[in-house]
């Protein structure tokens, strides 16, 4: 098996979220974070033909990097990576050592919808590092979204705002409160689902991958 350039954007993301990862039978790849408040699941165009554990997950791509065209096989205990005159042995991790997806979470009927774009999410995290504030609000009132950075627990922190939507469909308020590094997705759109009861769905809107990141407890809908 040949990992496509795709796949190894998808893993180099999810190493993101969590060092180490569980790869199971089939098309689909998922990760959770050790607090388990950032969930992320990809449909590959590779199929795995077993289920195996990667403990650093950052080294074992970074190990694929020592072989010009890698060539994978699996065995019982270990992955050959392997092209020409070199070849790798890459041993599995213990499964029961590892953070991994139990089930799919079942995403509650989401109160609001949005486009979140590239630009959006840039700029997020550009006003967040300038201004030093570690969380963000989406804020509704009668179909305006605006996303602000700042210090929600300060009132006279400085403020940085985006309007996302200007007419949206729900014309409830509501104050979401996020972690601004848990925005952990790949490069693109989505399009982002959030629900009173403190979760939110964010979908690429290209590419086969979708997470799931909780709200902060302080947040307000209604």
């Amino acid at each position: 098996m040949k990992l496509s350039e795709n796949t190894l954007n998808l893993l180099r993301n999810f190493s993101e979220i969590n060092s180490n990862i569980v790869f199971n039978p089939g098309k689909t790849i998922a990760t959770i974070a050790e607090a388990k408040n950032i969930m992320a699941s990809a449909t590959i165009t590779e199929e795995f033909p077993q289920q195996f554990g990667i403990y650093d997950l950052k080294e074992f791509l970074s190990t694929l990097t020592l072989v010009a065209n890698p060539e994978l096989s699996f065995g019982e205990d270990s992955i050959t990576i392997k092209d020409n005159k070199i070849s790798i042995c890459y041993f599995y991790s213990a499964i029961n050592v590892l953070t991994a997806p139990s089930k799919q979470v079942s995403m509650p009927n989401p109160e609001v919808t949005f486009i979140l774009s590239e630009d959006t999410i840039e700029k997020i995290r550009r006003a967040s590092a300038v201004l030093g504030h570690a969380n963000f609000e989406i804020q509704g009132k009668n179909g305006s979204i605006v996303i602000h950075i700042t210090d929600t627990k300060n009132v006279s922190a400085n403020k940085y705002s985006i309007v996302v939507d200007e007419n949206n469909s729900c014309k409830e308020s509501f104050s979401f409160i996020m972690v601004i590094t848990n925005l952990k997705m790949i490069s693109g759109n989505y399009v982002m689902e959030i629900s009173s009861k403190l979760i939110s769905h964010l979908k690429h809107t290209t590419l086969p991958v979708e997470y799931y990141i909780a709200l902060e407890k302080t947040s307000i809908f209604g």
